[in-house]
């Protein structure tokens, strides 16, 4: 998993990227997920979004077209990576609220199953951003986040929902950066969530230091926002909306009750009593023995498989990441900015 450290303002974050993807010999190419040449019509539907991340992203467009300057190559193609990213990830979500943990913050644990050949464009991102907050997240592509944790506290993930059609507007990489960078609550993370035009079906989990946890269920025709019920020990959420209205906009007729890795997190969840901690996050979406993680299988060409594993205290100063599948790589500690770096996210 490369790393990458950016500050400053959105053209210094971009430059920076470009600059270090330049330092370690290689082109933007070789780190880029989706070709820097896309066709015609992912051109003309990552111009149709561009006003709309204009509103909903500001700055994003400007990093891109930074790296796009320092590498030298065309600004379109990587604005397209990033406006118009088209892909099926296979993602597990968990948020637990605070009245079911020891520190009285949430817990967020995510698991990003995705084919194993992306391995090579991972990337962990340190970025302090000159008019936002720091954050630590993941991600494949540019200016973009799957997941993350601000120095608020407040941890982010997405996992996709199949989609028969796109609409012009923000496509979830840059939803969850956004998110990282401007928001400091789950109230707030939801507000932002709810009033984006979204370019396809999306659940995102959100996570605070308060204690408080909520999905986001969006796709271009609706939002719906779930949070715990009276009792609930946890969130979960897959690759399938759970809402029957929202269901009806998917492009596949799929239940939670159709995912093995949904009904293993609920049926662990049914059977847990007292407080729950990252070490128990960890055992739970960590061992393929649970249900969740997904190993690597030789026996398949490019399987999907768990490529990336974060549990994260949000009251906590660092958190969890096993930069491979869990199944063959241990989680290890990850400073999150702010002032409560330092304290042992791993541990408990």
């Amino acid at each position: 998993m490369d790393e990458f450290h950016l500050r400053g303002s959105p053209a210094e974050l971009g430059r920076g990227f470009a600059a270090e993807v330049a330092e370690s010999d290689r082109s933007l190419a070789d780190v880029a997920p989706e070709p820097l040449d896309p066709s015609r019509t992912v051109r003309e539907f990552a111009r149709e979004c561009e006003p709309h991340v204009r509103e909903h992203a500001p700055g994003l467009l400007a990093e891109l077209d930074a790296i796009a300057r320092e590498a030298g190559v065309e600004r379109d193609g990587v604005r397209a990576v990033a406006l118009a990213a088209d892909a099926d990830p296979g993602c597990s979500l968990v948020g637990v609220p605070g009245e079911h943990t020891a520190g009285r913050s949430a817990l967020f644990a995510r698991n990003h199953d995705f084919y194993p050949s992306f391995r090579r464009y991972s990337k962990l991102y340190r970025t302090e951003p000159a008019d936002g907050l720091a954050s630590v997240g993941c991600a494949h592509g540019f200016a973009g986040r799957l997941d993350g944790v601000n120095e608020a506290g407040l941890a982010v993930g997405f996992a996709g929902v199949p989609t028969g059609e796109y609409e012009p507007g923000v496509m979830w990489p840059l939803a969850v950066r956004t998110v990282l960078d401007a928001c400091e609550s789950v109230a707030e993370a939801v507000d932002y969530l709810e009033s984006v035009p979204h370019a396809r079906n999306v659940n995102v989990l959100v996570a605070d230091a308060d204690g408080e946890v909520a999905v986001v269920a969006a796709s271009p025709g609706a939002v719906e926002t779930r949070r715990p019920a009276d009792g609930d020990n946890l969130l979960v959420a897959t690759n399938q909306f759970d809402s029957a209205g929202m269901r009806a906009h998917q492009s596949v007729d799929r239940t939670p009750a159709d995912c093995p890795r949904h009904c293993a997190v609920e049926a662990w969840a049914d059977d847990r009593e007292g407080v729950v901690g990252p070490a128990d996050l960890r055992r739970l979406v960590g061992d393929p023995a649970a249900g969740v993680a997904w190993g690597l299988d030789g026996a398949e060409d490019d399987p999907r498989s768990t490529i990336w594993s974060w549990v994260v205290d949000t009251g906590a100063g660092s958190a969890s990441l096993a930069r491979g599948s869990p199944a063959e790589a241990p989680y290890e500690s990850v400073a999150v900015p702010g002032p409560r770096s330092g304290a042992d996210g791993a541990g408990g």
